[in-house]
């Protein structure tokens, strides 16, 4: 099921995201997602920083954390675009719900959104890159890649084409005008 997003306000698009899904539950307890395809769960030894209650927010900003909640290995995985890796200094999407931050920040609740649909829809970790990567890195507010986007696009599960990096069809840094951090 692909769902085109950018028409819809963020609100509307949470609810498609989360209720297009069978397993869709309150935000304050987010139903497991499915065993991704491939790839999507972090080995036994790995200890992520835990996701900041859900309950504690309301709205799209409630998804956003139930969403990272429900899927932490996935997130932690995936590069946020608001800038916060030079303003806050996170290195992936999973640091922007250990803390205050995706409260606040409508692209940080969205790629977690669409990472739990995605997990849900059985997506290997790859195409769920490959899609924030597309949709999301137009948003990146900076002209320079900081060291945690460089480090991000070394080690991401799918490959480009060009010789920029970016994925075919994404804009480089710069030219998104929304966000969030950039003005801190």
């Amino acid at each position: 099921m692909n769902i085109d997003l950018r028409p819809l306000p963020l609100a509307l698009a949470a609810v498609v995201l989360l209720t297009a899904s069978p397993a869709f539950t309150a935000p304050s307890q987010p139903a497991p997602a499915k065993p991704a395809a491939a790839n999507t769960s972090a080995p036994a030894e790995e200890k992520l920083p835990p996701v900041l209650a859900p309950e504690q927010f309301f709205g799209a900003a409630a998804m956003g954390y139930a969403a990272a909640k429900a899927v932490p290995h996935i997130c932690h995985k995936l590069f946020c675009y608001c800038g916060c890796d030079i303003t806050d200094n996170h290195t992936n999407l999973l640091d922007c719900f250990t803390n205050f931050h995706g409260a606040d920040c409508h692209i940080c609740q969205e790629e977690s959104m669409v990472a739990l649909k995605m997990a849900r829809d059985e997506q290997p970790i790859a195409a769920i890159q490959k899609f924030i990567d597309e949709n999301y890195s137009n948003k990146y507010p900076f002209k320079e890649d900081s060291p945690a986007y460089k480090k991000y696009k070394s080690v991401r599960q799918y490959t480009t084409s060009g010789a920029t990096g970016a994925p075919a069809g994404a804009a480089q840094g710069g030219s998104g005008g929304e966000t969030c951090c950039a003005g801190k």
